[in-house]
């Protein structure tokens, strides 16, 4: 069987994907982040794995396999890749995945906003392996990728630093702003633009924002500095920009005004990880989401699955899949696996979809 034949397969959860967005699927289909996995159970280092577009397709679609993960996402060190282009230095290891040089902010004062210029992604840093990594997706699996990328304020923190870049918006609030309008406007606007020359059919363009999340930043940084500009890379590249990943509503006075923040910049679903799902309830997502009649994507999160019991794992995957499954659009996720996490939890997990997340005809 060839490479082609053999992943051709994943079609089949890409199509309960898309049932679940609007009513019932065969069954809910499962995602989970796999990068850091990948170099361990590949054999090779996180060095190589991360240069090499083959190499990084294979291993995630050899540690689905072994997990039964449904939806195989190509992840990778994305938070790193339009800071590298202008030339952000980034640490490369054997054992972990890249990450930015945070003792060298490339914007270290207001002059340096210079340096943010729109690079020729032909040739700027790893653009071009990006390219490359999505290519032999599609080719290999025939199903159109969604492209990550890294958000406005989590590229501004990268750059600059995220204590001062908070320090910045609270006491020197015009060149944040002008910070923040340089890495939309010179950097994200035109990659984006590049992505989609690359990938016309592309399913979205998913922006990465971890840091852009309670308690690091507030509700008033959120509606001032850092949605707006989420929203002008919608209003200049389209509907399908998302960015899908701030959490933190645990922390909120008002849970629900979060959450109303949230789905301005990601209008198409509602997410819900651990441990604000531990805290909240998925009764609380799945109300909010029923209430604006989207799907919900439930996650389970990297530190309970690496120290609970296999037990326990698949009883939280039950409560979860069970409330947020009723009536069907649920995408269920394992958040960042790391390294270390039991063989035995990673399946009891996939088990409790698989049991309590297929639907009867």
């Amino acid at each position: 069987m060839s490479n082609k034949e053999k992943y051709f397969k994943y079609q089949e959860a890409f199509k309960w994907v898309a049932d679940a967005s609007h009513g019932i699927p065969k069954r809910v289909p499962i995602y989970a982040q796999l990068c850091e996995l990948i170099p361990g159970e590949m054999g090779k280092s996180a060095r190589e794995v991360f240069q090499d577009p083959e190499l990084l397709n294979i291993g995630t679609f050899t540690v689905c396999d072994k997990y039964g993960i449904d939806v195989p996402s190509v992840d990778f060190d994305c938070y790193n890749i339009e800071a590298e282009a202008i030339g952000q230095k980034i640490s490369f290891h054997d054992d972990i995945m890249p990450d930015i040089d945070r003792t060298h902010p490339l914007i270290q004062n207001e002059c340096d906003i210079r340096k943010i210029v729109t690079p020729d992604f032909d040739k700027a840093g790893r653009c071009s392996f990006v390219v490359d990594l999505y290519t032999v997706f599609e080719t290999l699996t025939g199903v159109k990728a969604s492209i990550a990328f890294c958000a406005p304020f989590t590229l501004a923190a990268n750059i600059r630093g995220i204590e001062t870049l908070v320090m910045d918006m609270c006491m020197r609030p015009k060149f944040a702003h002008e910070l923040m309008t340089a890495v939309t406007e010179e950097l994200l606007i035109p990659w984006l633009e590049y992505m989609k020359g690359k990938f016309p059919q592309a399913q979205a363009l998913v922006g990465a924002d971890a840091l852009a999340s309670l308690p690091i930043v507030n509700i008033k940084l959120m509606n001032e500095f850092i949605a707006p500009y989420v929203e002008r890379l919608r209003e200049a590249c389209g509907p399908k920009v998302c960015v899908p990943n701030w959490t933190g509503e645990r922390y909120a006075k008002n849970p629900e005004e979060m959450m109303d923040i949230r789905l301005r910049v990601n209008p198409g679903f509602i997410e819900g990880q651990d441990p604000d799902v531990e805290a909240l309830g998925p009764e609380f997502y799945k109300a909010y989401a029923e209430k604006h009649d989207v799907p919900l994507l439930l996650g389970v999160g990297a530190v309970f699955l690496r120290t609970s019991t296999p037990k326990e794992v698949f009883d939280r995957v039950k409560h979860y899949v069970e409330v947020g499954g009723k009536n069907g659009r649920l995408w269920f996720y394992l958040c960042n696996i790391e390294p270390g996490t039991p063989m035995e939890n990673i399946k009891a997990a996939v088990e409790a979809v698989h049991t309590y997340g297929t639907y009867r005809e």
